[in-house]
């Protein structure tokens, strides 16, 4: 079992709207203005997306190009820049050669999906023979991945890196509700041998060995609304959520060990939890609480050693819940704010820290 941890009092800050921390002692900070980070490339290289506006149309509505490229964050030079297309899903193999994506469109008037395997390094595109609107992509290793399609969507496929597609009816009969045909299973995340996922409130897993035969293990099974493995497995950790009065909810951060137990006491309280996220090392962990919808963001970083919780970043723009992404070496952790006052424009700061 896993040693509990002792998680020490929380360091508080003043009220502010929007506070970045500057600390030598422990991190020190930079800000990228204008482009919207969405990973790590190289511990110094960042891939991002930009939005560039590039005039109006005839009712004077802004028009906007998106790009995306890779900026070298000690340098500031950018390369490989070129147009981007938002796409529904966008999963990066573990080794980060390989992209599935899928975009939906409409064709005379009937919504339909586009499923492709991209290479990373610009070299071929592969059309998948994937029909499923809905559902989502997960990469058991660098050649394979799991799709589990939405209703009526086909149930779940294996798909390798040649598009060649393997229907899985174990799985697929797993994830839906044998009455109303429904998804039963959300949020599905490989890490090691396991293949986790939440149903209806119950934390779970199967063995990835046993994918033509899953059984499934219970790990917790009180009001768990999401999850988040440690790369190492070693520790998950896991948000509840509960109804509460004024029609408020309550959530909680806590830790368990691979076998559902309860790692010390729960980290955080809050009225809800995004963007959790391990460093590729698990020395820290990184979250985003709200604490009173829709007027403040708080970002907190774990030291797992120690135990020690800090509030690095306060803010009342709604977007610093955006993702949080590690940079390979863990020293590096990088989250957007958007603080645009409209949705027909972005206005993203991309906010890096590196730990000392």
């Amino acid at each position: 079992m896993t040693e509990k941890l002792q998680i020490s009092t929380k360091i508080e800050l003043e009220e502010n709207s929007d506070i970045i921390l500057d600390s030598s002692n422990s991190w020190t900070t930079s800000r990228l203005e204008g482009i919207h980070g969405v990973g790590w490339v190289s511990n110094h290289e960042i891939e991002f997306v930009q939005s560039v506006k590039i005039g109006t149309d005839e009712h004077h509505e802004s028009i906007f190009k998106n790009t995306r490229g890779i900026k070298d964050i000690i340098s500031g030079e950018v390369r490989g820049e070129k147009p981007d297309i938002s796409y529904d899903i966008y999963s990066v193999s573990p080794d980060g050669r390989h992209i599935y994506v899928k975009l939906n469109h409409m064709e005379d008037e009937k919504l339909v999906a586009e499923h492709r395997m991209l290479s990373r390094d610009g070299g071929e595109t592969k059309e998948i023979a994937n029909q499923a609107i809905a559902g989502s992509a997960i990469w058991l290793d660098n050649v394979h991945v799991l799709y589990t399609g939405g209703i009526g969507d086909g149930g779940v496929v294996q798909i390798d890196l040649q598009g060649n597609i393997t229907p899985m009816p174990a799985l697929s009969q797993l994830m839906e509700h044998k009455d109303t045909g429904t998804r039963n299973i959300e949020q599905v995340t490989k890490i090691g041998e396991r293949l986790y996922f939440v149903e209806g409130s119950e934390f779970s897993y199967i063995e990835t060995s046993h994918l033509d035969n899953p059984v499934i293990h219970r790990l917790y099974d009180k009001s768990v609304n999401r999850f988040y493995p440690a790369p190492d497995e070693k520790q998950i950790a896991v948000v509840t959520t509960e109804g509460s009065q004024f029609g408020k909810t309550k959530s909680e951060l806590l830790l368990l060990d691979p076998d559902g137990n309860s790692i010390g006491n729960h980290l955080e309280s809050g009225e809800y939890f995004n963007s959790i996220s391990w460093s590729l090392d698990q020395s820290k962990l990184t979250y985003v609480v709200m604490k009173e919808y829709p007027k403040k963001y708080e970002v907190h970083v774990v030291d797992m050693k120690s135990g020690e919780n800090k509030m690095i970043y306060k803010s009342g723009n709604r977007a610093a819940s955006s993702e949080m992404y590690w940079s390979p070496n863990s020293k590096l952790m990088m989250f957007i704010v958007d603080r645009s006052h409209s949705t027909l424009e972005s206005k993203p700061d991309t906010i890096i820290y590196e730990f000392k």
